[in-house]
Parts: C-alpha cells; structure tokens; sequence
C-alpha cells in the first residue's frame, strides 16, 4: 500500500501547511487589531481631520 502511504504523507503536508497559512493569519490579524485598539486615538484624530477637510470643499466643486 505505498500510494496510500503517499497520498498520507501528502495529505499530511498539506494539513501542516494549512495550519501555519492559518496560524500566520489569525497573528496577523490579532496584532491588526490590538494596533488599531491601541491607536483608536490617533485614527479619531486623523478621521476627523479628514471629516474637516471634505467640509471645507465646496458643495459645487465636483458639479459638472
């Protein structure tokens, strides 16, 4: 039975593989979202800035 050794090995591969594209995303993720946790501040500041600029531009500049 050595082809279904091989397709073992494969699926094996292929599981581990998964796992860490898994692993690698969900850290990714969580470290996204604790830097947005941590710099929600910052983001509010920058969001309103640009709030206050969309403001400042007339209501007609993109009539055409």
């Amino acid at each position: 039975m050595s082809w279904l050794d091989d397709i073992t090995e494969t699926l094996s591969s292929g599981l581990d593989i998964a796992g860490e594209v898994v692993t690698t995303t969900w850290e990714t993720a969580k470290d996204a979202g604790e830097w947005t946790w941590d710099h929600r501040e910052e983001i509010g500041d920058a969001v309103e800035i640009v709030k206050d600029v969309i403001d400042w531009i007339p209501d007609d500049t993109f009539d055409y």
